[in-house]
């Protein structure tokens, strides 16, 4: 099912079993880390960075909704979560934060694995989804580069069954087209 939000570019490089290889195009996202446990900070993270593309910003400007949300761990007891902004925007026309604890980054080009789930955005599901991709992944000889980043497509009102999320493993991959 097509979201009708925009995402991030990316195109389809590989499939695996259970998962697919994605290069990602580089793509700008307002950023915030909030300290707590991965399902406690996430109503923190979603006020500040909504804040933002609601019109908290430097020109009052309302920003549409664009998905995933992310969430990665920053450090322990500290989760990073990411708003991907519209295309449309440039690093030098996007409006700046008014909140401190908001930045805007370019997330640079990237190969990612990722393996889709349904159901709640909580931990258990999380990192259940994460260690049948990470075994996948290890079965596969993909070699991981950094932590697993959560990616929640739908609202809390979206029934449970209904709800797209992923697990995205940054990897290190190499243009096997060439080969």
């Amino acid at each position: 099912m097509m979201s009708r939000y925009e995402e991030p570019a990316y195109s389809v490089i590989q499939t695996g079993t259970g998962y697919e290889i994605r290069r990602y195009e580089p793509y700008l996202v307002a950023e915030t880390t909030v300290f707590g446990d991965f399902d406690s900070t996430g109503n923190v993270a979603f006020r500040r960075l909504a804040g933002f593309i609601f019109g908290r910003n430097s020109g009052s400007v309302k920003m549409n909704m664009t998905v995933p949300v992310t969430r990665q761990a920053a450090r322990p007891g500290a989760y990073r979560y990411r708003f991907v902004m519209e295309r449309e925007y440039s690093e030098g026309d996007l409006p700046r934060p008014v909140d401190d604890s908001v930045q805007i980054l370019r997330v640079p080009a990237g190969v990612f694995a990722v393996t889709q789930y349904r159901g709640n955005s909580r931990e258990a599901l999380f990192r259940a989804t994460e260690a049948d991709l990470l075994s996948a992944l290890a079965r596969d000889g993909v070699v991981v580069r950094r932590t697993a980043i959560s990616a929640v497509y739908n609202g809390p009102f979206t029934p449970p069954m209904l709800r797209r999320n992923e697990v995205l493993i940054p990897i290190v991959w190499e243009d096997r087209e060439a080969a």
